[in-house]
């Protein structure tokens, strides 16, 4: 049973994490040759206070 975790920046709506889930399990259906019933989608917001690139945390690349 494959698990994918997707980590987003928060704010994202239930409609576009549908649409993700949606494709992610017919992509993996299709190639592992598996039943939709086996793939699970985690997803998980992540504040952009809790994320550095380059040293700079992501809430400073929005507010500049």
């Amino acid at each position: 049973m494959p698990v994918v975790e997707i980590k987003l920046f928060e704010g994202r709506s239930v409609e576009i994490k549908k649409r993700i889930a949606k494709e992610v399990t017919e992509v993996l259906v299709k190639h592992l040759q598996i039943p939709e019933d086996a793939v699970i989608v985690i997803f998980e917001d992540v504040k952009r206070e809790n994320l550095a690139q380059a040293g700079k945390l992501a809430v400073e690349a929005t507010s500049s």
